[in-house]
C-alpha cells in the first residue's frame, strides 16, 4: 500500500510556472471621475496584448498628481516601479503615483517564473480637441516592435486622439499568429512606397491565404484590413469579429469621408471553408459609422465585427455601396457596384443618419467614430479571394461646421 502511494506522487507533477508578464488592464481611483474624465468608464483601460504605452486622456482644465493606481497583470507576475534614480521597486496596487504635468510612468512586468519581463509607460495626457475637418494620409509607417509586420502612425495630434495609441490597427498581428514565417511584405497590410495618386506612399490591403495553420481553426484566409480602434490579437484565433472593435469618441458630427481608391478583385471567391463559389466576384468595403458610446445605463459601447452595421447605438453610416439583401444583409453577386477599378478614382462616402446627434453630448464626447477599410467586405466571415487588393491614400473627414 505504501509503494502504491509512493508511485502515484511519482507521477503528480508540480504545474509549470508562468512565462506570461503582461499588463492586461490598469485603474486608477478617483472620488468624482467626471471631474476629470469624460465617463466614468474612462478610469479602466484594458492593454492590449501588443501595447507598452498607456494613454488616459483627461479634461484639458484638469491636473492629476497623486492617484491611486491598480495593475491587473497576468498569472503570477510582477510589477515594479521605476523612480528618478532610474532604479526599480516592487510596485503594490493602489500605491499613489504621481502623473502631474503629464509625467510618463515607467512600470517593468516580470514573470512569474522569472526568465521574461516587459517594460511599460503609462501616462495622464490632457486631451488636445480633435479637428473636425482632417485628412491623412500613409506615409509615416515603421515595422512592430518584433520587426515582423508594418504599423501606420498618426502624428498630428489634433488627430491622433481619433486612433488609439495614435496609430490605425488591421489585422496583421492576427496574420502573425498563422504564419510567423511570412516577411513583412508578405503580410495582409504593407506600405507601397511612392504608389499613391500623387506620388506620396499609399497603403495595399490584399486578402491572403493563411496557410495550414488557418485552415486549422477554419480561418482560411484573412483580408486586409485598415481602421481606427482596437485590436485584441489575445482573442483573434477565438472569436475574431469580436476581437475587431471599432471607433474612438470624437466631437464633430461627420457629414462624408473622401478617399481615393483602387481595386483589382481575386480570381476565385471562396467561402470559409475554401470551396470555390461560382459566379461570385469579390469586393471591397469602406465605411464610417458614428455611434453612441454609452447605454442607458451608463456602460460603455464599442461596436465590433459582430455589429459594426446593426449595433442600436448607431445614429449615422455612410459605406461604399454594395449590393444588398431586403433585410439589408450583405448579397453576394457577379454585378458589384462599388464603382472601382484598377485606377485611382476619388470616392465620396456621404454620412447618411438615423437618429439626431445631441449637441450636448456630442460635445462631452459621447459619440465614437468609426473608419474602416477591408480588401474583402466577407473577410470578417473569411469569404473572399485570395489576391484581391485594394489601395487606398488620402482619407478626409468634413463634419457639420459649428453655427456662429
Amino acid at each position: 500500500m505504501v509503494l502504491g502511494v509512493f508511485s502515484l506522487s511519482s507521477c503528480i507533477k508540480e504545474e509549470p510556472m508562468n512565462a506570461e508578464c503582461d499588463i492586461e488592464s490598469v485603474s486608477v481611483h478617483v472620488d468624482n471621475p467626471i471631474s476629470i474624465f469624460h465617463h466614468e468608464y474612462d478610469t479602466l483601460k484594458v492593454v492590449g496584448s501588443a501595447s507598452d504605452r498607456i494613454v488616459f486622456l483627461i479634461r484639458s482644465q484638469e491636473n492629476v498628481s497623486q492617484l491611486p493606481l491598480t495593475l491587473n497583470l497576468t498569472s503570477g507576475a510582477t510589477a515594479f516601479i521605476k523612480d528618478a534614480n532610474g532604479n526599480f521597486s516592487e510596485f503594490k496596487n493602489g500605491s499613489l503615483v504621481d502623473f502631474s504635468q503629464e509625467r510618463e510612468q515607467v512600470f517593468r512586468v516580470l514573470s512569474e517564473d522569472k526568465n521574461w519581463n516587459r517594460t511599460y509607460s503609462i501616462v495622464f495626457e490632457h486631451e488636445i480637441p480633435a479637428e473636425g475637418d482632417f485628412t491623412l494620409g500613409f506615409e509615416d509607417y515603421t515595422l512592430d516592435a518584433t520587426g515582423k509586420y508594418y504599423e501606420w502612425q498618426v502624428l498630428d495630434a489634433k488627430v491622433a486622439n481619433v486612433f488609439t495609441d495614435g496609430k490605425w490597427k488591421n489585422g496583421n498581428p492576427g496574420y502573425k499568429l498563422c504564419k510567423s514565417s511570412a516577411k513583412p511584405m508578405e503580410y495582409p497590410s504593407v506600405p507601397v512606397v511612392d504608389g499613391g495618386p500623387d506620388g506620396s506612399s499609399c497603403v495595399k490591403l490584399e486578402t491572403k491565404d493563411t496557410g495550414s495553420f488557418g485552415s486549422m481553426v477554419n480561418m482560411r484566409l484573412a483580408s486586409g484590413s485598415m481602421f481606427n480602434g482596437i485590436f485584441d490579437v489575445s482573442n483573434a484565433l477565438k472569436d475574431a469579429l469580436k476581437a475587431t472593435r471599432f471607433g474612438s469618441p470624437f466631437t464633430h458630427k461627420p457629414e462624408k469621408m473622401t478617399v481615393w481608391l483602387k481595386y483589382e478583385p481575386g480570381a476565385v471567391f471562396q467561402d470559409r471553408m475554401g470551396k470555390p463559389m461560382e459566379g461570385i466576384i469579390d469586393e471591397p468595403d469602406a465605411y464610417v459609422v458614428f455611434y453612441r458610446n454609452q447605454d442607458e445605463s451608463g456602460n460603455e459601447v464599442m461596436i465590433d465585427g459582430n455589429d459594426m452595421f446593426t449595433n442600436p447605438h448607431i445614429v449615422g453610416l455612410g459605406r461604399l455601396p454594395h449590393n444588398l439583401n431586403e433585410d439589408g444583409s450583405d448579397k453576394l453577386c457577379d454585378t458589384p457596384i462599388h464603382g472601382l477599378s484598377s485606377t485611382w478614382k476619388l470616392v465620396d462616402i456621404p454620412v447618411v443618419y438615423q437618429k439626431e446627434v445631441d449637441p450636448e453630448i456630442l460635445a462631452n464626447k459621447g459619440y465614437s467614430l468609426a473608419i474602416s477599410f477591408a480588401s474583402s467586405w466577407q473577410g470578417g466571415y473569411f469569404q473572399g479571394a485570395i489576391g484581391s487588393k485594394l489601395f487606398l491614400d488620402n482619407v478626409s473627414l468634413y463634419c457639420e461646421k459649428d453655427e456662429q
